[in-house]
């Protein structure tokens, strides 16, 4: 599928419409912003349309009748979803993609019916909060990619002034740390390597590491990074995100407080939900950490509209005892910046849809597939099928382009970290870590 119209240039419409084009797909971007259309004409190698995605002239201008997906991801929920009903019923396109933040939408499936025109509906807040609590699960040390049916993980490890790794090469790193894990990748400033084993580690980096979920928690644990006990949570902001977060976390028998200024959302959250603590008080007073004992507590999720206080809440709360800090944060500078500061982990709302809506656009050969950094790399989950060109392959024989590893292997109920001499067999899942200008060529590569 080659040729992507998507609808929308903001924060995930901008990064989707990136990270296609730097797959090689056609794409058109369609807004009726002007801002938005002269900012994005100057970024993107794509065409760019001002107009209405709902308008059917604006539709046929972009070649709807050659499109083989179509993706509305607007700001406005009911634009999305009359643009996928009209490409629906009037033109014949094989996936079309609506970007939904109405919970009672998503929720409910209110579109899952034959007719809507809608194939899948992201949510981004959905989507970020399946994230927080999946790295409060594996004990919010780090950013956690997990895959699915396995128990391989992809963390990153934050390398700061006092790391023992700093000048220590990747082989030298192998042999210190004798567990089963490999350093697929290394975010260095603003650009990510694909390293080898004379790479060596440098202070400020970011180490993307593969590895199954035990050997992961060894190695962390060398490292002075130790998971620990996560019962008491404080949530910052009591919107959508925070919302989501403190129901699924009170499944899992979680005590939790929700801290947000807004008093009437606050009596709301009281009322629907039983065994929430809510509390209504502005985070940015000082004297609501003492009050409130924030410091006694396990782990701090900041989860306001405003990604500046979400950064310096989760600095401040490490700072007075608070075990265990996440962040929502979406601009790609500030994601950097909070690895350096302390936080454990960052969610950002606008790379959690991007993320689903490519799984979803590669369902059948991707299991599971990550963005990383903005978009400048990918972890991918492909299940290798009989005919595909990595069957029956040493991995020493598979040429792979510059730019990407396959990084681990699930076969049944092993996991494993290969090396050049391990045959890839039908029906393994592999890792494939690739940056972002390589990605084509494994989707080639996958699909032959």
């Amino acid at each position: 599928m080659k040729n992507v119209i998507i609808v929308g240039a903001g924060d995930v419409g901008y990064n989707l419409a990136s990270h296609l084009i730097s797959e090689k797909k056609n794409v058109v971007l369609i807004d009726k912003n002007a801002e938005k259309v002269k900012y994005t004409s100057t970024r993107l190698d794509c065409i760019i349309i001002r107009g209405a995605g709902n308008s059917i002239d604006v539709l046929q201008d972009a070649g709807i009748e050659n499109c083989d997906i179509f993706i509305s991801a607007t700001d406005s929920d009911e634009v999305n979803i009359i643009s996928c009903f009209i490409v629906a019923n009037e033109f014949n396109v094989p996936l079309k993609i609506a970007r939904v933040r109405n919970l009672d939408y998503s929720v409910k499936n209110f579109f899952s019916r034959s007719g809507s025109g809608i194939d899948f509906l992201v949510n981004p807040e959905i989507e970020a909060s399946k994230n927080i609590v999946n790295s409060i699960v594996h004990g919010a040390v780090s950013d956690v990619f997990t895959f699915e049916g396995t128990t391989i993980q992809l963390r990153d490890v934050y390398v700061d002034d006092d790391s023992d790794l700093i000048g220590m090469s990747l082989i030298e790193l192998r042999k210190k740390y004798k567990f089963n894990f490999i350093v697929a990748g290394i975010l260095r400033e603003e650009d990510i390597l694909i390293p080898y084993g004379e790479t060596k580690i440098k202070k400020g980096d970011n180490l993307y590491i593969v590895g199954d979920d035990r050997n992961l928690e060894l190695f962390f644990k060398k490292l002075g990074i130790k998971r620990k006990r996560i019962k008491d949570i404080v949530i910052v902001g009591g919107g959508r995100i925070g919302e989501l977060v403190a129901k699924d976390l009170l499944e899992l028998g979680k005590n939790i407080m929700i801290l947000d200024r807004d008093y009437d959302r606050c009596k709301e959250l009281s009322e629907k939900y039983e065994n929430l603590i809510v509390i209504n008080a502005d985070i940015t007073d000082k004297n609501v950490y003492e009050e409130e004992n924030i410091g006694n507590y396990d782990l701090l999720i900041s989860a306001t509209g405003s990604e500046e206080l979400n950064i310096l809440t989760s600095i401040y709360a490490k700072k007075i005892g608070v075990k265990r800090s996440i962040a929502i944060v979406n601009k790609s500078n500030y994601l950097s910046l909070a690895s350096g500061m302390g936080i454990d982990a960052t969610i950002s709302t606008k790379i959690s849809s991007v993320n689903a809506i490519l799984k979803f656009i590669r369902k059948g050969r991707v299991k599971s597939i990550y963005s990383i950094f903005d978009g400048k790399a990918e972890a991918m989950e492909v299940t290798v099928r009989n005919e595909s060109l990595l069957s029956n392959k040493l991995l020493k024989d598979i040429e792979l382009p510059k730019g990407a590893l396959i990084v681990a292997v699930n076969r049944g109920d092993r996991n494993f970290i290969p090396d050049g001499n391990s045959k890839i067999l039908a029906g393994d899942n592999v890792i494939i870590f690739a940056l972002k200008n390589v990605v084509d060529k494994i989707e080639e590569l996958i699909s032959s």
